[in-house]
């Protein structure tokens, strides 16, 4: 935060300080701070849309999220099903670059993943953290999925 070096503040305005950024990280469902802004603005507003589909509980926000295309109705089930079941907890989400993969690993999901979007769960049983890939088509990112 400050350094009391580089500031004269008398010691009662760290209190307040410190206590004002601890209400500010965690106010809310989530937060987004590993890349709060990132210089991709379609990835933004990916991240966002996505958080307040969660924080809404708002189902059809979050499936239109997603490519559908070349998707079959059980893995479109599956999908869902997460969604569903991740629906209840507070969450943590971040986008993160997509590491070197082996050869094919493109070619099994509908459009090429670029990155992940990373989703911690706070559940009670501990935290739970999945990486869902996603990739741009049309000028906006989605979730990409797998073709099986």
């Amino acid at each position: 935060m400050f350094d009391a070096k580089d500031r004269k503040m008398p010691k009662s305005c760290y209190l307040l300080e410190i206590l004002c950024g601890a209400a500010l990280t965690s106010a809310g469902c989530h937060h987004n701070s590993a890349n709060p802004s990132t210089s991709d603005p379609a990835q933004d507003q990916f991240a966002q849309a996505f958080l307040t589909a969660h924080d809404n509980k708002d189902l059809d926000a979050e499936e239109k999220l997603v490519d559908w295309d070349d998707v079959t109705e059980s893995s479109r089930n599956h999908f869902i099903g997460e969604f569903k079941s991740g629906m209840a907890v507070k969450i943590a989400a971040r986008v993160e670059s997509l590491p070197t993969v082996p050869s094919g690993f493109s070619a099994r999901y509908n459009i090429p993943p670029e990155k992940f979007l990373v989703v911690v769960y706070d559940d009670p049983r501990g935290a739970i953290t999945v990486k869902f890939p996603i990739a741009k088509k049309d000028g906006r990112y989605y979730f990409a999925m797998r073709k099986e």
